[in-house]
Parts: structure tokens; C-alpha cells; sequence
């Protein structure tokens, strides 16, 4: 595979994420694929990062793959490997045969991210937002047909909650 085509598959991969990435903010964050094996001799999976992945210190978000960048896992999981300052110590440096140096990390150590979780966190606190407009302060209402008119701005704001929690819901 070329490098070009690589990127093709890696960029194509990531579009699935790209709601979390912009939920969260984090929209400039290293995605870079991995496979995950049972190296010889280990009981448990790891996935393998060269030096220079690893050498630019950041958080890595990662999901499993083959080793023609197609997804193995249906779910299209997205995992989070939390950048540790200790890498050249702690993860093993392997040698492949073809004298790529790679450092094993261990499956176990990626973070599960719940990207439909955050996702709809942020379209309901969107919605409270917008509903918090609709409640005026009760301190400028001074006489009876104002409170009423305040009792009717909570109710369409009630029912604009309800709306977005029953829409979340269906998600």
C-alpha cells in the first residue's frame, strides 16, 4: 500500500469520529489507527507505536484495524491512548524484520470512548441553553398576569426540555 493510499484509508476512517472530535473540541488530535495482536511470548493484545508517534507527547486516539486499514471491529470503537512521559521506559522496544523499531503498548491501557455519550451530552446541553433563554427572571414580574406570563414561559421551556430528552433518548 502506498503512503498515499494509507492516508486515503486513515482519513476516510476517521470521518466516522469526526462528530465526537468536534463535540469535544478537539479537532487537531492525532488519529492514527493501530492493529492489535498477541505478540509471541505475551499472554494479553498490544497495539505498537514507532518512536516518532510517540515522540511528539500527546494523547493518541486510536481504533483497531487490519493491516490493510480496514476496520475490525463492527462498533468502529474509538480509544484513547493518554500520552506517558515514561514511554521509552515502560513499553517494550521491538524490532521487526524489516528493521522498523516499534514500542509495544498494552490493549488494556487505551481508554474506551464513549463517543455517543459526550455527543448527546452536548445536544442537551444545547437544548438547556436555548430553554434557558426562554425563562425570563420572575424579579421583573410585579403583578399576577406577569407571573402567569412567567408560568406560561416555563411551560413551553418544560416542554422544549422534554422534546430534546425524548429525542436524545431515540438516539
Amino acid at each position: 500500500m502506498s503512503p498515499q493510499e494509507r492516508k486515503t484509508k486513515v482519513a476516510d476512517l476517521k470521518i466516522l469520529h469526526e462528530d465526537y472530535f468536534q463535540t469535544t473540541g478537539d479537532v487537531d488530535q492525532l488519529y492514527i489507527p493501530k492493529m492489535a495482536y498477541r505478540p509471541k511470548g505475551k499472554d494479553e493484545k498490544y497495539i505498537s507505536f514507532f518512536p516518532s508517534e510517540l515522540d511528539k507527547k500527546e494523547d493518541i486516539y486510536t481504533e483497531f484495524v487490519s493491516i490493510d486499514y480496514d476496520s475490525e471491529d463492527l462498533k468502529r470503537t474509538l480509544y484513547l491512548y493518554k500520552y506517558n512521559p515514561h514511554w521509552k521506559e515502560e513499553y517494550e522496544l521491538v524490532t521487526s524484520s524489516s528493521g522498523f523499531e516499534r514500542h509495544l503498548v498494552p490493549v488494556n491501557e487505551l481508554k474506551v470512548i464513549d463517543k455517543n455519550a459526550v455527543i448527546q451530552s452536548n445536544k442537551f446541553t444545547s437544548s438547556n441553553d436555548n430553554a434557558n433563554k426562554l425563562i425570563k427572571n420572575p424579579d421583573d414580574y410585579n403583578d399576577m398576569d406577569k407571573v402567569l406570563a412567567k408560568i406560561g414561559d416555563l411551560t413551553i421551556a418544560l416542554n422544549n426540555i422534554n422534546e430534546s430528552i425524548k429525542s436524545l433518548n431515540k438516539n
